[in-house]
């Protein structure tokens, strides 16, 4: 045998032995380089109601097209059944997709969800809401912690530094409820004369919320409100416009809808906090993909937030984030 063939025997002995170390280590890795226009990839959402999640869809919807993989969403049960949509994500591994994009619903109910899909090394994506229970390849969605001390603060301006304010929350805010408020509490210590008065848990869909808001505004005198999702925050509106408050009691909310930018337009609150949930469903797909492959992707995507006002939410770069639409 020449030395020159010595030399190429050697390296193909090389690679061999290197790939056969790397699947070893990393089950489903020579599989995994196989696939391109056959991969799968289950979405995991946490409702399938309201515009907010209908756009996550929609731009989901438009990375399947572009990259020309399946693409398979779960979605039917209610936003704040946690137990559903972790049966729901748990009956997904045994499809075996390549990916999963998942909104869920809470953090540590998840975690043994999380361990499933790792022993199976199937990358999860986490979208809107972070996920600290278990590993995941990327988080995309906004700092929610950010996002409610920035809800305060802009309350506060609008009440010139002073005033009783409440926060409502709902029971399936989850997550990013909770950071949220948290937010909203760190940022009202650096205002001395905002005044956290109550907090109003509300549940159920826009008019139970109002219910909440009203019996609220019988028993306190509030100057401001800051609503942390888009269910409470359509319900605190409906509640000023029908005491016809809107202009004396501000109201900082979270998300758009329709109804809420009419009630912007009528004086009924005076910002919202919006995130782009369609870039969110997009990124989510993209990543799930590029993960899929063995490909690196970024452990945290920060999707932008806008503070939409009834001044500003005619402006085109808004146009489009509040109606998807348009993209």
């Amino acid at each position: 045998m020449n030395r020159r063939r010595r030399v190429i025997i050697s390296i193909l002995i090389f690679v061999t032995a290197a790939v056969l170390l790397l699947s070893a280590f990393n089950p489903g890795f020579l599989e995994r380089k196989s696939r391109t226009s056959d991969m799968t990839i289950q979405v995991i959402l946490r409702s399938n109601e309201g515009d907010y999640w209908q756009n996550v869809a929609m731009g989901a919807q438009a990375a399947v097209k572009e990259f020309g993989i399946t693409m398979y969403v779960t979605n039917s049960y209610d936003q704040g059944d946690i137990e559903g949509q972790l049966q729901a994500a748990m009956q997904s591994l045994e499809t075996k997709p390549d990916a999963i994009v998942l909104a869920a619903s809470d953090d540590e109910s998840f975690g043994p969800f999380l361990k499933a899909a790792a022993d199976r090394h199937i990358p999860v994506i986490a979208i809107d809401s972070i996920l600290t229970s278990g590993k995941t390849k990327s988080y995309i969605g906004m700092d929610n912690y950010t996002a409610g001390k920035e809800a305060l603060d802009e309350l506060a301006n609008q009440l010139d530094g002073q005033g009783d304010i409440a926060i409502v929350t709902h029971t399936a805010a989850g997550i990013n409820g909770r950071l949220r408020e948290q937010g909203i509490r760190d940022a009202a210590a650096n205002h001395p004369d905002i005044h956290l008065v109550d907090r109003v848990m509300c549940s159920g869909d826009h008019d139970s919320c109002s219910a909440s808001v009203s019996k609220e505004l019988q028993e306190q005198k509030l100057d401001g409100i800051v609503a942390i999702n888009i269910v409470s925050s359509i319900g605190a509106a409906m509640e000023l416009k029908k005491e016809q408050a809107g202009e004396r009691i501000k109201l900082i909310g979270f998300d758009s809808s329709p109804e809420l930018l009419e009630m912007m337009q009528d004086n009924q609150l005076q910002k919202l906090i919006v995130q782009n949930p369609f870039s969110m469903g997009y990124l989510g797909i993209k990543y799930a993909m590029e993960a899929a492959l063995g490909h690196k992707v970024p452990s945290r995507v920060e999707i932008e937030r806008k503070l939409i006002d009834k001044k500003n939410m005619f402006w085109k770069d808004n146009q489009k984030l509040l109606f998807p639409v348009v993209q």
